[in-house]
């Protein structure tokens, strides 16, 4: 067992897989009074970075939508910790969230940085994955992968399977979110008991007005498959067992 009290933690935060609950859960057992503050958050943060991550070295805990990138900045013996979830259901998931749960500034300055908000709430979800504009890509293609890789918020980073895997398997644990008692009982031994139950956090519901995932045609299931091949075969190594 790891005192994580002890360690440095550093999150791969991938959207809409349970995140938030993640993050919490890790909070309980790891320094987070010497946590990093918000580094990017949006594809226009991370162009605005331009890699210069150096300034963010020296905390103890990492948690957001952060690439390898930001990683191989910070990183100063972290221990890394991802999330993972269904491509097709994390996708739709996003889809709703953006829908039914965010809302766009009044503020036309502010409309770049909620394009793909304001996509999404403009068009069907088969649209919405199908699209080829690289604004939306960066969620819809691979997204995990080439976060582990690079970066998610990086357009055209293609990602590497390999390395993805490899960094999974160096993790001394990580969540899935179609086995939420097994990942918890494994964070456990990991972590130990004190951390308490992964709580359910931020869930994004369909609703009356959201989309099921029972309910998308085959052909959109087939889009999202063949544009998210490797995330797909990393779910895969992730639950092999």
């Amino acid at each position: 067992m790891q005192d994580v009290r002890r360690k440095r933690v550093f999150f791969f935060h991938n959207p809409k897989a349970a995140g938030n609950s993640v993050g919490h859960f890790l909070e309980r057992c790891s320094n987070v009074h010497d946590a990093s503050p918000v580094i990017e958050n949006s594809q226009r943060d991370h162009e605005g970075l331009g890699g210069q991550y150096g300034r963010f070295r020296g905390f103890q805990f990492f948690a957001g939508h952060y690439g390898y990138d930001i990683f191989s900045a910070v990183n100063d013996g972290h221990l890394a910790v991802t999330n993972l979830r269904d491509p097709a259901a994390r996708l739709l998931s996003l889809y709703n969230y953006y829908r039914l749960h965010v809302t766009v500034p009044s503020d036309p300055a502010q409309h770049d940085d909620f394009h793909s908000v304001r996509f999404a709430k403009a068009v069907d979800f088969h649209t919405f994955v199908s699209t080829p504009d690289p604004r939306i890509e960066v969620h819809t293609r691979n997204h995990h992968v080439r976060q582990l890789t690079n970066s998610g918020w990086a357009v055209g980073s293609v990602g590497n399977l390999a390395h993805a895997t490899a960094l999974l398997d160096s993790m001394p644990w990580y969540y899935v979110c179609e086995h939420r008692e097994l990942s918890e009982a494994w964070g456990h031994r990991v972590f130990g008991p004190g951390a308490g139950s992964i709580q359910h956090l931020n869930v994004t519901s369909a609703g009356p007005t959201g989309q099921a995932l029972t309910t998308v045609a085959p052909a959109t299931l087939e889009v999202i498959r063949s544009k998210n091949t490797l995330d797909i075969a990393l779910h895969a190594y992730a639950t092999r067992l």
